[in-house]
């Protein structure tokens, strides 16, 4: 007989042999119910179980969730059918529409055939609620390549048309506002802001927006918060912090053929705080040549379209060499400086086209009377005194991000000047040899000027930011026609060719190649490393020691130097290093 502790156990025995038997049941079958667009092998390969597998209900599990994770069914419900030697199973789904047309509701910056490209939930496709992320994705980012901003509300399919509705909202400019201004008048700011309520919000647009704030020099920084609402719409707000922009200086000065100028100058940049320009300059050097004075006036708005009236009114002494730079025996009964009287007005109106095309129309009338300096014993220099006049007509493409130390971006200006000189008198051993000739003669100057910056760290958005630059400069110039020599071509110096004396080569033409590695040392100095290639020819004729030639014959000069980072622009030393030696320049701003 048994125990009462025996029968239990026997059932304990027969309980787990009954569980391992029903744990290992054999997979007879797998199969899919429902299926209308997608194809079953693609959907059993996604499948763990298999036909002659060992069933287990965590597989069965897992496998549902991969149906569902597949993106192309709505509803997955898994069945098991229990036979004496196993069990089949059966995945009864819903699927998704098969897509006829996508409809894109919102979209005005891309055309609705544009953005189908971009998505992967196509017609004739089933929809894969997979895809709609990466679509939503894909559509954000070439709104973003293009400076737009947009958000995808959703990405809907009908079940019966098997229509998918693609909502964009695409952000609007709501408002623009100004805040941190004492001084500048909120108009002055947001007349440079091209960006307007209710506009598409771009932020490659409103960028520019900001650079042309920057390059106004009126502030030290510039900077945005951007609100963004539901619906879309973005409120946008400048904030700015203002910089001294007049000056009042009285006291000399070294120029940069390091003379010693006594000066006073009353300059504003900001009259009024209406963005207006007036200076008054005045510099003495001594001596009887004179006093030099100017005036000057700026309105950068004249009408609505941004016209910019410039206007200059001088009397002013304009010097070039001293005799010793020539070389040879000097007649002390004649003057050792050769400088120009130049006395004159200029007036120009210039126009933006978009936002990287401008162009300017000018015009200049000036009196040139010039001294008879010293050159040899056997004659003076080449003395010319005149009137001329001339028009001007110059077009500028310029996408550099910060126009008074760029970091990166283009510039490239053509201008063509016409004009008509008369000279009164001149040396007549220039006469005799033809070089010029008394009474009018008609001329027309051409020049060209290319500029390219690049950095690694990408573009400037504030003053202040340090950046490694390369700058790259070609400017060609020609002239045509009978010119007097004040008004050829000077290549040499600290704004051309760096190592030489100031307008060392001159002629009708002129050819300058110049690079720059600019490289920040502390957030207010930068360190340079330069080379200049340029010359001038054609013109007149060597002067003793101050050879010139009749074909292009390139000069080379080479050096370092360091920028000062000030409110008015760079302060600018360089050492270069030419054919006879080193020579130190000072200047203001950028040499380009």
């Amino acid at each position: 007989m048994f125990t009462k502790r025996t029968v239990g156990w026997i059932l304990l025995a027969v309980l787990c042999c009954t569980t391992a038997t029903a744990q290992t049941r054999r997979i007879e079958s797998v199969s899919i119910r429902g299926l209308r667009n997608v194809s079953e092998n693609a959907v059993l390969t996604a499948l763990r179980l298999k036909p002659g597998e060992v069933f287990s209900e965590s597989l069965l599990e897992s496998d549902r969730n991969a149906l569902i994770g597949m993106g192309l069914f709505s509803a997955v419900r898994p069945r098991v059918e229990q036979t004496e030697t196993g069990v089949r199973i059966q995945f009864e789904v819903v699927e998704n529409p098969l897509i006829k047309e996508v409809q894109f509701f919102g979209n005005t910056v891309f055309r609705s055939e544009q953005l189908l490209e971009l998505i992967r939930n196509k017609p004739g496709m089933v929809f894969n609620t997979n895809f709609t992320r990466i679509d939503a994705e894909e559509i954000v980012r070439a709104y973003a390549k293009e400076g737009y901003a947009a958000l995808i509300e959703g990405i809907v399919p009908d079940e019966e048309t098997g229509t998918v509705r693609v909502y964009i909202t695409e952000l609007k400019v709501n408002s623009i506002r100004v805040e941190g201004n004492t001084k500048t008048q909120p108009y002055v700011i947001l007349r440079e802001v091209r960006t307007k309520p209710g506009d598409l919000y771009n932020l490659n647009r409103w960028q520019r927006d900001l650079n042309r704030i920057l390059n106004t020099g009126y502030f030290e920084t510039v900077q945005y918060e951007e609100n963004i609402s539901e619906g879309g719409a973005t409120d946008l707000i400048i904030r700015v912090k203002e910089q001294p922009t007049g000056r009042l200086n009285v006291g000399f000065a070294v120029d940069s053929r390091r003379r010693l100028i006594g000066l006073a100058e009353i300059y504003e940049t900001n009259f009024r705080g209406r963005g207006q320009t007036v200076g008054l300059n005045f510099q003495s050097t001594g001596g009887r040549r004179g006093n030099s004075i100017e005036l000057l006036f700026s309105e950068p708005y004249l009408d609505s379209r941004g016209t910019r009236l410039s206007v200059s009114l001088y009397d002013k002494l304009v010097y070039r060499f001293t005799s010793n730079f020539f070389g040879g025996a000097i007649d002390p009964n004649l003057e050792q400086q050769y400088d120009e009287r130049r006395r004159g007005v200029s007036l120009s109106l210039g126009r933006p086209l978009n936002d990287f095309f401008s162009a300017t129309i000018g015009v200049r009338t000036e009196d040139v009377n010039t001294n008879r300096v010293a050159t040899s014993t056997s004659g003076g220099f080449i003395r010319q005194d005149g009137s001329m006049w001339s028009l001007s007509l110059r077009g500028v493409y310029n996408t550099r991000d910060f126009d008074l130390d760029p970091a990166t971006g283009q510039y490239l200006s053509l201008t063509l000047e016409p004009g008509q000189t008369n000279i009164r008198s001149v040396e007549q051993q220039f006469l005799d040899a033809g070089v010029v000739r008394l009474g009018r003669s008609n001329f027309l100057r051409i020049g060209l000027d290319y500029r390219f910056y690049y950095s690694p760290q990408g573009a400037r958005r504030q003053p202040d930011d340090r950046r490694q630059v390369l700058a790259v400069r070609f400017y060609y110039g020609t002239i045509s026609g009978n010119i007097p020599f004040f008004e050829q071509f000077f290549i040499g110096g600290a704004e051309t060719l760096r190592g030489y004396p100031e307008d060392r080569f001159w002629g009708r033409n002129a050819a300058l190649l110049s690079f720059e590695w600019r490289q920040p040392i502390e957030k207010s100095f930068t360190g340079v490393l330069f080379v200049d290639i340029g010359h001038a020819w054609g013109g007149y004729p060597t002067v003793n020691q101050f050879t010139q030639s009749g074909s292009f014959k390139p000069q080379v000069g080479f050096g370092f130097g360091i920028r000062v980072r000030t409110p008015i622009g760079p302060l600018r030393v360089d050492y270069g290093i030419g054919r006879d030696g080193g020579r130190t320049h000072f200047s203001i701003g950028q040499q380009f």
